[in-house]
């Protein structure tokens, strides 16, 4: 009797744990769906933004190489560049992911494919951000030779007015550069110089949007297997 007493103990104990344990696997995939939800939707909007600048960007490449027409073109440029100096991108919410890793619960899930697609999803992650890395240091350089050609404050000024990325009429209808707004240089050298720096951050945007796109796939991959095993 009392083996059968610590026998029925245990299996009371272990059913509590694995109930215990599948509540906090639901609780870590509504909280991880919730995340990869609101990322999916930044990833569209990043690349949107990205898609907009590398256009913007395109087209100033070409003014720049106008040499004679420069003075005509000068507000257009500055218009222009304000693309080339921001750089949209965003952060993935890794809160959830980490308290996962973290703390070892991601073996409350029993699924191996749903396991297999966040290791997957964290591994693009780091890619992502060893690639940012990279980004980070273009940009100052690309920022230091933009200053050599055009007055940065501006550009500032311009990059201040919320959402004028989804809102590409701003720059032109409220944005007033004034006739004494001019080039810091007439040097062609120079000039060129920016314009190819303008190619090589429109190379890293695009570059950048491919990445986020990678992302995007990923957390949808994540996504679509905690809906099959969880109902979402």
């Amino acid at each position: 009797m009392l083996f059968l007493a610590v026998f029925c103990g245990f299996l009371a104990e272990y059913q509590l744990e694995h109930k215990i344990e599948k509540h906090r696997a639901k609780e870590y995939a509504l909280s991880l769906y919730r995340d990869l939800t609101a990322d999916t939707l930044a990833f569209n909007q990043t690349i949107s933004n990205l898609n907009i600048c590398t256009r913007n960007i395109d087209t100033l490449i070409t003014l720049l190489g106008k040499k004679e027409e420069l003075p005509k073109n000068t507000k257009n440029i500055y218009r222009l560049s304000i693309y080339a100096f921001i750089f949209p991108q965003n952060r993935p919410n890794e809160s959830t992911l980490q308290q996962l890793l973290n703390s070892g619960s991601l073996r409350y899930f029993r699924s191996n494919e749903l396991i297999d697609t966040i290791k997957n999803y964290v591994t693009e992650i780091q890619l992502f951000k060893e690639f940012r890395d990279d980004i980070g240091s273009m940009n100052i350089e690309f920022r230091k030779v933009q200053a050599r050609v055009l007055e940065i404050n501006p550009l500032i000024n311009a990059t201040s007015y919320n959402g004028f990325l989804n809102r590409q009429n701003v720059l032109y209808d409220s944005l007033d550069f004034t006739e004494q707004t001019q080039l810091v240089t007439s040097d062609t050298l120079l000039i060129k110089e920016y314009a190819n720096w303008c190619a090589l951050k429109k190379f890293y945007m695009a570059n950048t949007s491919a990445k986020i796109y990678r992302l995007k796939l990923r957390a949808i991959g994540v996504l679509q297997v905690l809906k099959d095993e969880y109902h979402f």
